[in-house]
């Protein structure tokens, strides 16, 4: 038997975990444990192994632990240490941020990694991508049933989309059939009076929504999407105006009062600002730069529920760096981040400094002699990523609650929102969220909007009802509208769909991103830290923000 037990261990000697190769007690690994942090102290070697009277220990260190290989005396030290460094990679890959509760959450997976490496105290000839394979257990036979398990589902999405489109095209020939019957009844009159007179027949063949409305195109329109001017009680939008541009490019037959089955939406809702890439700021026309402009851009996506309660959110941010002026490229950023029990897992550039960032919070190169970049392009140097839990609502600036009440195929809807407080309280130099949209995923002209702010209009698309908030005020950031439409089931609705943009060109230090993340101070890259002039920018975008 060469390994006797792998196991990983505070820096006092404390076992959160071990795997045992042979027969051994627990007590008995608690000991040699225990003994470990003596042997260490008491060593002047520079190798990574020590030894007592009966066992020899391979370890390494993992931060604040330390991963540890007991084995015999008489084992084969060379391969020892090449099976720690496996055990050490895997357990890195295992665990996203090296503290206790992650380990304990993770013991299982840790401890099947560590039977893959060794079987019967002797490691396998295994490398670190063999082992996440085995772990993985992945399974050919179960992707062919899940393949076929999705045709299934998507046969039967085509099903209900082709019977509600036949539904439709009989609900249509109804309503074209009520309106001829006017003209048939004063038809028949003046035949009765002219016997030579006949009343012609006519046919009413309605075309199917395919054929009434144009093909979207794929790319999106430019045109703002708000209506200009003020809406008055029950106006409706003009059916002879100028067309509307698409929304988003999905055949309207396939939104417009289809069936049950939620929409699913391939783009985004446009805006003013055609601000849709990974990045907010590389969409958005290149800002005047200074000297050094620090940025940071954030995403949300998110999920709500009709009733105003959280299913999932999620942040994905960065943080950009310009200079132009190579007399101030020799800097650093003095930042302040929520740290490890923020629960935001942080991500430096390769070339900045991981350790200065993890204990101070600054942003400076590895090579403290090179300056940064000075040809005024964006640098991206540390990125960042955050999921909130359910019904949590510290990720979520908007919360939206739907009330709808059906009467004789007629909705009438009251939508309530309300901006988060968390999110006033971390954007202080804020006063108001602009340009909110929401869509309604119902292509209309009959709906009705009840507002009496003057602070709501809305837009008819082939897409549906866009629905526009010029402004929410922070001092009041609660307030509901009121709208009609007809449909024939509440679920017709859902998903709606939200846009705001948050773009602030005079952010300061009292501005938290959603990452936790606030910019302290830009200084020189010596003992002096002398304070240099910069620029701070702040944007916060929609990803998929839906209401469901």
């Amino acid at each position: 038997m060469a390994v006797l037990s792998g196991s990983i261990c505070t820096r006092g000697g404390k076992a959160l975990l071990s795997r045992q190769f042979c027969e051994v007690t627990k007590d008995r690994i608690a000991e040699l444990l225990a003994n470990f942090p003596s042997l260490i102290s008491n060593s002047e070697s520079q190798h990574t192994t020590v030894e007592d009277d009966s066992v020899r220990y391979v370890y390494q260190p993992l931060e604040e632990f330390y991963i540890v290989l007991i084995t015999n005396k008489s084992s084969n030290i060379l391969q020892d240490i090449q099976t720690l460094h496996l055990f050490a990679s895997t357990v890195s890959n295992i665990l996203r941020s090296i503290d206790e509760r992650e380990i304990f959450d993770n013991a299982f997976e840790i401890i099947s990694a560590f039977d893959e490496v060794i079987n019967l105290g002797y490691k396998e000839n295994l490398t670190l991508s063999q082992v996440q394979t085995f772990l993985e257990m992945d399974s050919h036979e179960e992707k062919i049933q899940d393949i076929i398990e999705r045709n299934k589902e998507l046969e039967a999405a085509e099903e209900r989309r082709r019977r509600a489109k036949e539904i439709q095209r009989k609900e249509l020939a109804r309503r074209n059939m009520e309106q001829a019957a006017p003209f048939a009844r004063s038809a028949w009159t003046e035949s009765d009076s002219f016997s030579s007179y006949s009343a012609p027949k006519t046919v009413y063949e309605p075309a199917s929504i395919a054929t009434q409305q144009q093909p979207l195109k794929p790319s999106l329109g430019t045109k703002p999407i708000s209506s200009k001017g003020g809406l008055q009680l029950g106006k409706k939008v003009s059916k002879g105006g100028e067309s509307h541009q698409p929304l988003l490019g999905q055949p309207a037959s396939e939104i417009n009062l289809t069936n049950n089955v939620q929409p699913q939406f391939s783009h985004p809702l446009p805006s003013s600002r055609e601000s849709r890439s990974a990045t907010p700021t590389q969409s958005l026309p290149k800002v005047e730069n200074n000297g050094i402009l620090v940025t940071v851009n954030e995403k949300i996506s998110a999920e709500l529920t009709r009733e105003g309660s959280v299913i999932s959110s999620e942040v994905k941010g960065d943080l950009q760096l310009r200079i132009n002026n190579p007399d101030l490229a020799h800097s650093k950023i003095l930042l302040k981040t929520g740290g490890k029990t923020s629960g935001v897992q942080y991500k430096t550039h390769p070339n900045i400094d991981r350790n200065s960032f993890n204990e101070q919070s600054v942003i400076v190169l590895k090579d403290k002699g090179k300056p940064f970049p000075s040809n005024d392009n964006s640098l991206g140097v540390v990125r960042w990523r955050v999921v909130g839990k359910s019904d949590e609502t510290t990720l979520i600036p908007l919360l939206i609650t739907a009330w709808v009440n059906m009467t004789d195929g007629n909705a009438e809807v009251t939508l309530e929102y309300e901006v988060v407080s968390d999110f006033i309280e971390a954007n202080k130099s804020s006063s108001s969220l602009d340009d909110v949209k929401i869509l309604v995923p119902v292509a209309s002209e009959d709906v009705e909007l009840r507002d009496e702010s003057g602070n709501i209009s809305y837009d008819v698309t082939a897409s549906g009802v866009i629905f526009s908030l010029s402004s929410i005020t922070f001092d009041d950031p609660q307030g509901s509208f009121e709208f009609s439409i007809p449909v024939p089931d509440e679920n017709y609705l859902f998903p709606l769909r939200l846009q705001f943009e948050i773009n602030k060109t005079d952010a300061n230090e009292s501005d938290i991103s959603i990452g936790k993340v606030s910019v302290i101070d830009v200084v020189t890259n010596n003992d002096d830290e002398e304070s240099l002039p910069f620029d701070f920018h702040s944007n916060i975008s929609t990803e998929e923000y839906t209401v469901v």
